[in-house]
């Protein structure tokens, strides 16, 4: 899997009032489509129509329900889990079968810090092409 080997994206610090078009990741919905963000430690993305060619569309948002920060590692491996079941629902076909793959925005110590919880589930296709429309098969 590309992201969550190559390059997981951590959720970062969040900040409202993100301007030039971009949208901070705190207020990423399901169903919002973005390119590849060029930074490791992400604060905001550009979204842009699901039907222009893209790398990525939300599919779940989450939360964590620990109290304490849980580490990276932990974090990781709760998002890698949590996502699946959604990423199933959303695409009306099991992951194995699918042409896609999925990544995962999880917090910082730093957002945590501040109350962040939110783990963000998005979809690319598997052998890296672009997207074109949405993935939803939701009825």
């Amino acid at each position: 899997m590309r992201r969550l080997s190559a390059v997981v994206v951590l959720l970062a610090a969040l900040t409202a009032g993100c301007g030039g078009g971009s949208t901070s990741i705190a207020d990423i919905a399901v169903g919002d489509c973005f390119n590849d963000p060029t930074e490791l430690i992400v604060f905001e993305l550009d979204l842009m129509d699901c039907a222009e060619p893209h790398d990525n569309e939300v599919y779940a948002n989450l939360q964590v329900q620990e109290t304490l920060f849980p580490g990276d590692e932990v974090l990781s491996t709760f998002a890698y889990d949590a996502c699946l079941d959604p990423f199933e629902a959303y695409v009306a076909e099991s992951y194995t079968d699918s042409r896609l793959d999925y990544a995962f925005f999880t917090p910082t110590a730093e957002s945590w810090a501040n109350g962040d919880r939110a783990v963000t589930c998005f979809l690319y296709a598997a052998d890296l092409s672009k997207l074109s429309g949405s993935a939803a098969r939701l009825d």
